[in-house]
């Protein structure tokens, strides 16, 4: 099963990474456990981070764009915290600080502490800081969130909640400021200018000292060390280093560093443990128990080296051409909604990675950070994007609503936040706006770009835009690299008449395809069907893609043919909740039903209710699906991206009742050339032209049995695959992901097979999951866009052969959780998880 080769390959590639996020202050604290959550008259203790959306239940007559799920309302998160006597501060006696700093909320958050407003934050993409400490008092204080999330905000599902982390940091008087540090790089030297937080008046004379550690580290291979005059908020200071000979930051090589900052007010100002180690966790040293904060508060930044330079023939990482080979993801993780978590992420990164990706586009907002922080450690670039709207509104209650007093502060937010990444080399100011036509608005992307190199002068912008007539106005010029939606067939003339200007695929193919789903004919006008297939579902022959998009072959021929473009970035990486092209329009004409029982079904539910209740609930377009199973076209893209010998065979050999028909097998290979055998017979070899990656068969008739590819490079055998035709599935297959994760969450792939043990492609039989230890069934999918069974259930529909089911880990537990699948007429199968 390719789940587990996969886990097994990532496992000898890498194990999982102590985790240090960028930047933070070292004596910042989780401040997630134990929030009462209030919603619609209902209240409950939950954990951050939490989506109350994905809880369920899918609801059939929701807009497909929502995901099937009500994530929209208000609600609000209340919880205490405790503070110690004599740790307060006043103007009296300054003495800590305590501050709130918030990954993400959906949306319109607003902050209280004992029932004073502290801040307010409306983007619910946007990481904020609330300032508790005029409003904490001794003892008990509580701290309030409320949410409002309007409908009608978002063209796909964006959750709901505080659906990222939260953390709390008391800190002394004078310190790092908030995002307070800025590393640049050039050759072998480093400059780090550093904000200082402090009283609005000077508080007195201090030393910064900063100390630069490799990642992993605990000896410092560079410290400076700067007296300052003043402490105040206006303070800042530059500190130069050196640091020849040490190791390069690069896609294949993500070498990491941290610098560890501290401030110490007074004369003295001198360390007295040059070359300590510093913490890189609060919670071994610092906490809220704590009498007193830290007499010299640390704050870490984690960064790398590397030169990066933006060429018309290129991207180039330390003089490495680096092309883009890159997909756009949007923030859900498929089951957990938009909650975020390490584990999950770096099991979708590590998936990318193996496939030859080393670009992700974080659309169509701002990340959480530690999405940043696992491409910086992993070896991604990033394009980093700021929102989908500007003024001209997309949705009712969309990001129009906030641009003009909000658009400024989270650009800036965004920026200060992210600028220390290695792999953040782009800023995107926007996607397929539609202020694109109408040049009296050109001032706004102007603006953006403007802000972006104030803030950060050593990365360009970027737009993907999706309106050709722009790509010749003056609209070109508001951005330093022009990103192009759909439209490769305009590189050569964009190129032509902008000499030297840069561009590249900022939105590419859109092909559609539902895993192990296969339709004859096949078709070959990829735009030519109007849909619907059978089932809501769409052919696995990547022969799909919607009207304005293009298979990948399309989209491959013009980078081809274009070598200025810089690269491109798929759309998307992986399904996602909401937006399931092409079933999320009109579906009352019927003359879109192809399929005899779809069609009479469609006609039945029309009489009755006037429309047809669209089941799918998440996207078509991913490379992986939303229960992280690759599709084919996973290899269709190895085979270009990666230096992987690949070969891999579609479709599955399972057809009864199509024996003697033609049924088409392809091959996505980089290898040389493939002979194909059906039953031991050779239908013959083909060999693969430059830059072509599908070998196709399309006169093989059905008969049961097996297909066997064998590929050559170079002359020698060096790849095969079989695939056989399964009798009825019998049993039950539990197969435990590895390589990555830090232990919360565990992975378990399930398939279906026959008595031989044969993976059986079309079952799609019921399964019950049972656990016993300390963990609980967090949530279960199978990858199927239509199924609306809940996420958070013990059961779930096989789909096509296999399902996914997610263990969560009770926190610091020990001992042995066994998860058993059952299914009516199957053997049953049971997994052992060691904690």
């Amino acid at each position: 099963m390719f789940m587990h080769r996969l886990s097994l390959l990532i496992a000898a590639m890498m194990a999982a990474i102590p985790f240090v996020t960028t930047a933070q202050p070292a004596a910042r604290v989780s401040f997630n456990d134990g929030w009462t959550f209030s919603k619609d008259g209902v209240t409950k203790v939950v954990d951050l981070p939490h989506d109350w959306g994905v809880d369920g239940p899918f609801n059939i007559n929701y807009p497909g764009e929502t995901g099937k799920l009500s994530w929209w309302g208000k609600a609000e998160y209340t919880k205490i915290l405790t503070v110690p006597a004599n740790t307060t501060s006043s103007s009296e006696a300054p003495g800590n600080l305590y501050f709130l700093d918030i990954d993400g909320a959906m949306s319109w958050a607003k902050v209280f502490c004992n029932g004073n407003l502290v801040t307010e934050w409306p983007y619910g993409y946007a990481s904020f800081r609330a300032d508790l400490t005029p409003f904490i008092k001794e003892g008990d204080n509580e701290i309030k969130i409320t949410l409002d999330n309007p409908e009608e905000s978002s063209r796909w599902y964006p959750g709901g909640g505080i659906y990222r982390k939260v953390w709390l940091t008391k800190a002394p008087a004078v310190g790092v400021a908030h995002w307070g540090t800025y590393m640049t790089t050039k050759g072998d030297k480093a400059t780090l200018r550093i904000s200082l937080r402090g009283p609005s008046t000077s508080s007195g004379t201090g030393v910064v000292r900063t100390e630069i550690f490799e990642y992993n580290g605990n000896t410092p291979i560079a410290s400076a060390e700067t007296p300052v005059e003043s402490i105040t908020d206006s303070t800042v200071v530059t500190q130069k280093f050196d640091l020849t000979g040490a190791a390069r930051w690069s896609p294949d090589h993500p070498n990491l560093f941290r610098a560890v900052t501290t401030v110490i007010p007074g004369s003295a100002g001198r360390l007295s443990e040059p070359g300590r180690v510093h913490p890189r966790s609060a919670a071994a040293e610092y906490g809220l128990s704590s009498a007193t904060a830290p007499a010299d508060e640390a704050y870490i930044t984690v960064f790398g080296l590397r030169d990066i330079e933006y060429r018309e023939d290129g991207i180039f990482i330390d003089g490495v051409k680096t092309f883009l080979k890159g997909v756009c993801l949007h923030h859900d993780a498929g089951a957990l909604g938009a909650v975020w978590n390490n584990t999950a992420w770096e099991r979708r990164l590590k998936m990318l990675k193996e496939m030859g990706c080393n670009a992700i586009r974080t659309s169509h907002n701002p990340p959480a950070p530690e999405l940043l922080d696992l491409c910086d450690r992993l070896g991604f670039v990033v394009m980093d994007e700021l929102t989908d709207t500007w003024t001209v509104p997309k949705k009712p209650n969309g990001y129009a609503l906030l641009f003009d007093k909000w658009a400024d502060k989270d650009l800036v937010a965004m920026i200060h936040r992210d600028r220390n990444h290695p792999s953040v080399i782009l800023w995107s100011i926007g996607n397929e706006t539609g202020e694109q036509g109408y040049p009296d608005l050109y001032h706004i992307p102007a603006h953006l770009t403007e802000i972006c190199h104030t803030e950060d002068p050593t990365r360009p912008t970027t737009f993907g835009s999706d309106n050709p007539w722009a790509s010749e106005q003056e609209f070109r010029n508001t951005m330093d690299i022009y990103g192009f939606n759909y439209k490769p067939h305009l590189y050569a003339k964009y190129h032509d008449a902008n000499p030297g200007k840069l561009y590249l695929g900022s939105e590419t193919a859109s092909t559609i395809s539902t895993r192990g789903v296969y339709f004859f004919p096949i078709e070959e006008d990829p735009r030519g069907k109007e849909f619907c297939e059978k089932d809501f579902q769409v052919s696995s022959y990547d022969l799909h893609t919607v009207p304005w998009g293009q298979i990948p072959e399309q989209e491959w021929e013009f980078e081809d043919a274009n070598p200025t473009c810089l690269g491109e970035f798929v759309w998307t990486g992986y399904d996602y909740l909401g937006e399931p092209t092409p079933y999320n329009r009109d579906l009352t004409i019927l003359t879109n039903f192809h399929d005899p029982e779809t069609k009479a079904k469609a006609e039945k539910e029309i009489a009755e209710k006037g429309v047809v209740s669209t089941p799918s609930r998440s996207s078509y377009f991913g490379i992986i699906d939303l229960a992280g199973f690759p599709k084919d076209r996973y290899w269709l893209y190895q085979a270009r991206w990666s230096d992987k010998t690949t070969l891999h065979i579609l479709p599955h050999w399972n057809w009864e009742g199509r024996e003697g028909e033609v049924t088409p097998v392809h091959v996505y290979t980089n290898c040389d050339k493939v002979e194909l055998f059906v039953n031991g017979e050779s239908k013959g070899t083909l060999e693969r032209a430059d830059k072509q990656y599908r070998l196709r068969w399309d006169d093989i008739v059905y008969q049961p049995g097996k297909i066997e590819a064998i590929g050559w490079k170079d002359g020698r055998k060096v790849a095969s695959e079989t695939i056989k035709t399964a009798g009825p599935e019998s049993k039950i297959k539990m197969d435990l992901e590895k390589g990555f994760g830090e232990g919360d969450l565990y992975y378990i792939d399930v398939k279906l097979t026959d008595k031989k043990g044969i993976f059986a492609p079309r079952a799609c039989d019921e399964l019950k999951f049972s656990i016993k230890g300390p963990g609980e069934i967090l949530a279960v999918d199978a990858g199927d866009p239509t199924c609306l069974t809940p996420f958070h259930s013990d059961t779930i529909k096989a789909f096509n052969g296999l399902a996914s089911v997610i263990i969560k880990t009770k926190p610091g537990a020990k001992g042995k959780i066994v998860v058993t699948a059952t299914s009516d007429g199957l053997k049953k199968d049971r997994i052992r998880i060691k904690l």
